[in-house]
């Protein structure tokens, strides 16, 4: 089992993760998409899997990076939606004869 200092020590990459998950007993059945370390992605989603806390943790530090993959900053609210609904409100009245 690993210690403080092996996951302090853990390399900020996938592999590093995948690593890590397999140090804390999370060795997945499937081996899916093995890295180049010998472990896999399945390792990595067995550890998310039994460890919410560290999905809100993801997700917390997306929010407060704010950007997505392309470098472009997270809206705040997309209006795309409000946008098509008025759309279809206002063709529905066209042909409904209602103003």
């Amino acid at each position: 089992m690993a210690n403080r200092k092996d996951i302090e020590n853990t390399k900020h990459t996938v592999e590093g993760l995948a690593e890590m998950a397999v140090a804390l007993g999370y060795k997945s059945c499937f081996n899916q998409l093995t890295l180049r370390n010998g472990h896999s992605v399945s390792d990595i989603l067995e550890f998310f899997e039994d460890n919410p806390g560290a999905v809100e943790a993801v997700i917390e530090w997306v929010l407060e990076k704010g950007c997505n993959s392309d470098g472009s900053s997270l809206e705040e609210e997309d209006d795309s939606d409000e946008d098509e609904d008025e759309d279809q409100d206002e063709d529905l009245k066209f042909w409904l004869g209602v103003e």
